[in-house]
């Protein structure tokens, strides 16, 4: 499976892929990961894994799509990430085997393989750059996290919003550029309300931005929505 590694012309430019995890290492690595993890069929919002549970391996998605996510102490919703086809997680519970820090919930049926701990140090003995690989995924992971914070406390909705839709519709859009994602879904991952984001995407709808239909959003004008994601046009 080769799937490219993807920037985006927005403050957060990185995603790990599959190409990401193996550039640079041995064919016979590779193939041994490959051939060596088991394949999981995950239906549409069925767990993958739930924060707390014990951990030995990391999937990578080779179709579909993960949510990464917390549920806070008032019973909120935060959503850390989603993870596209050729795309890596839980690893982290892989290399410590310690309980899983976040839960995994398939977004649609989801095709996964589970890359066990074992299988992934014998193929880092074959190639250690995968070990390199995966720290430079890692540091990926916790600048995404920093950045997300970051947004969180200092950045208005609009911001916020705008990086999220650029985000998903780099990582999740289909041939005619629409992004499958509910409002609900939006809005855990732009940290803010269903309201408060239904009423920002009609403003930006009215601004021929985007368009939006039941469950399915479009970009149309990602220049100007790059320049909110900047913070250097108004909502």
């Amino acid at each position: 499976m080769s799937v490219k590694y993807t920037k985006l012309d927005s403050p957060l430019v990185k995603f790990v892929t599959l190409d990401r995890l193996f550039n640079g290492v041995e064919d016979k690595a590779r193939d041994f990961v490959l051939a060596s993890s088991q394949p999981v069929s995950t239906k549409k919002n069925a767990s993958v894994f739930e924060k707390g549970d014990s951990s030995s391996a990391m999937y990578i998605v080779q179709s579909g799509r993960v949510e990464i996510s917390l549920i806070s102490q008032l019973g909120r919703k935060i959503v850390l990430n989603q993870i596209a086809s050729g795309q890596c997680f839980g690893e982290i519970g892989m290399l410590d085997t310690l309980p899983r820090t976040a839960s995994a919930v398939a977004m649609e049926n989801t095709m996964l393989l589970s890359v066990s701990r074992k299988v992934f140090m014998e193929a880092v003995q074959k190639s250690p750059q995968l070990a390199v690989n995966l720290m430079e995924v890692l540091c990926e992971r916790l600048r995404w996290v920093s950045d997300s914070v970051e947004e969180y406390a200092l950045h208005s909705l609009d911001v916020r919003l705008a990086r999220r839709l650029l985000v998903i519709q780099t990582k999740f859009s289909d041939g005619q550029g629409y992004v499958n994602i509910t409002q609900n879904d939006l809005a855990d991952f732009a940290g803010a309300t269903r309201e408060s984001v239904n009423k920002l995407l009609m403003l930006w709808k009215s601004e021929a931005l985007i368009a939006v239909s039941r469950g399915k959003i479009l970009v149309l004008d990602r220049e100007k929505l790059a320049l909110i994601a900047h913070g250097e046009a108004a909502g």
